[in-house]
């Protein structure tokens, strides 16, 4: 079997297990709570604390799930890899929760968040059980176990829609208020804490399934191999969920009023996110299917095929959703739709981001990860540059050009440094072609669209653009694409 049929089979696989479990996130809390709350301030608070909240997890797991796969796919003991990667965690966690419990009024006015020291409280624990929990995920995925994987993702999810779904629809119409909240919104997190407490509950025959033990030695070069990419995964974070904090503090307005439009523009931002599910899903099979094929015949060929391979399917997701903007809009409720303008320039952020998950794994198999945190750490400088600098200028349009610069800059230095120190052949030019290519379709689609009123003509034209970009890609693409499934 080629290695890009292999990967495609795996990113079915992996992306179902990742991916259908945010989808159902994803449409659930997308479409509810922008149809459920007009008060875009809701959203801009849900949005803001998840994103703190994705870098206090890279601290917590101190990316030892990545260390894992990469120890754990190439030393005969497992188990003794595994429980060595788990007891830091289990420390990190413990002492983790600990400081943010008992400093919770202090952060929740970092945060400007003046009487929202519970906010803190909660996502201690939501980020503890989480963090122990991502470790044995991550044991799922090395040891090729999909379906337990998405047996507790979508548990998960489905405790917490079901306990949202109580909180703010059945209880209110039965007249029971079990418990006071300063804000509608923070029902979702206490949805998301029980939710988190119970995985890990269900999790722990797992965990008595660990053979308990700690090689010092090994850690030490886990730990050595871990530390730039807990670098990279917090800058990572701030170049990718960012936006809602930065907008926060540096729209110009006061906090609540910055928060308003942060969640009026999450709202379009969730549509080009559409294209990031995509690219998580590739990233979750890609990176165990990488280490698990590196050094074997034709892998570096088959690399730089897969990079094309995922261009255009990319590309065609991304195109599909540009012609359907109209459709993709009504995922969202009415008092999000306004700034429809950051879709395009944030597909095509998140189209670079794909690349450069590709591009990067570079320094992952050589174990130079030094490099791929100087890579998002000089990301992270200009997503805060440009936020900083701009979003009282030109409003919130720049926290979707910051992205658009930010992952670009990662894709071209990062080909560059990897081409020094792990070089890979990559069909550049046919990439380069296909992104110009993507580039005047999409340009083409808006500029037409914005000539007429009618909503209908708009989508008429979007689907007769799709068709002929669809066809077009066949002609190009068909034949090697075809050939990649048939060998290496």
């Amino acid at each position: 079997m080629s290695f890009v049929k292999k990967l495609a089979g795996e990113t079915v696989i992996y992306g179902l297990s990742s991916i259908l479990p945010r989808i159902i996130h994803y449409l659930f809390f997308t479409i509810y709570i922008t149809y459920r709350f007009d008060d875009t301030m809701q959203y801009g608070i849900y949005n803001d604390l998840y994103a703190y909240s994705t870098i206090i997890l890279v601290l917590f797991l101190f990316r030892m799930d990545t260390a894992f796969f990469r120890f754990g796919s190439r030393d005969d003991d497992q188990e003794k890899v595994f429980g060595t990667a788990l007891m830091p965690v289990l420390w990190i966690a413990i002492v983790g929760v600990t400081a943010m419990y008992v400093n919770a009024e202090t952060i929740s006015g970092w945060i400007a968040y003046e009487h929202g020291a519970y906010y803190v409280k909660w996502f201690a624990f939501i980020l503890g059980f989480d963090a122990v929990a991502g470790m044995i995920y991550a044991r799922f995925r090395l040891q090729s176990r999909p379906y337990r994987f998405l047996i507790y993702k979508v548990l998960n999810i489905v405790i917490t829609l079901g306990l949202v779904f109580l909180f703010l629809e059945v209880l209110p119409r039965m007249g029971i208020e079990w418990i006071e909240v300063r804000e509608p919104i923070d029902y979702v997190f206490i949805a998301n804490l029980i939710a988190s407490a119970s995985i890990l509950l269900l999790m722990l025959p797992e965990l008595l399934k660990v053979k308990w033990g700690f090689d010092k030695v090994l850690w030490k070069k886990m730990l050595s191999y871990a530390f730039p990419l807990v670098i990279v995964g917090i800058a990572g974070n701030i170049n990718q969920v960012f936006a809602a904090p930065l907008q926060k503090f540096f729209l110009g307005e006061d906090v609540q009023q910055n928060l308003a439009v942060a969640g009026k523009y999450m709202g379009p931002a969730k549509i080009a996110l559409l294209l990031n599910l995509f690219t998580v899903a590739f990233n979750y099979a890609a990176e165990p299917f990488f280490f698990n094929n590196v050094g074997k015949e034709n892998s570096e060929k088959a690399y730089g095929q897969i990079m094309h391979a995922f261009t255009v399917v990319a590309g065609v997701a991304m195109m599909g959703i540009v012609c359907f903007q109209e459709v993709a809009i009504l995922i969202i409720g009415e008092s999000y739709r306004g700034p429809q303008e950051i879709i395009p320039i944030l597909l095509f952020a998140y189209f670079f981001l794909g690349l450069y998950y590709n591009i990067s794994i570079w320094y992952k198999l050589s174990d130079k990860t030094m490099y791929g945190a100087l890579i998002s750490v000089g990301g992270a400088i200009i997503t805060l540059g440009i936020s900083i600098g701009f979003l009282s200028k030109v409003g919130y349009i720049a926290s979707a050009w910051a992205s658009l610069a930010c992952f670009t800059f990662m894709v071209v230095v990062g080909y560059f440094l990897g081409q020094k120190h792990y070089p890979i052949k990559y069909p550049v030019k046919r990439i380069l072609k296909l992104v110009g290519f993507y580039a005047v379709i999409m340009i083409s689609s808006i500029s037409i669209k914005e000539a007429f009123d009618s909503v209908w003509v708009s989508l008429g034209i979007g689907v007769l653009l799709f068709l002929g970009f669809v066809t077009m890609m066949y002609l190009m693409e068909n034949k090697e694409i075809r050939a990649y499934l048939k060998t290496a």
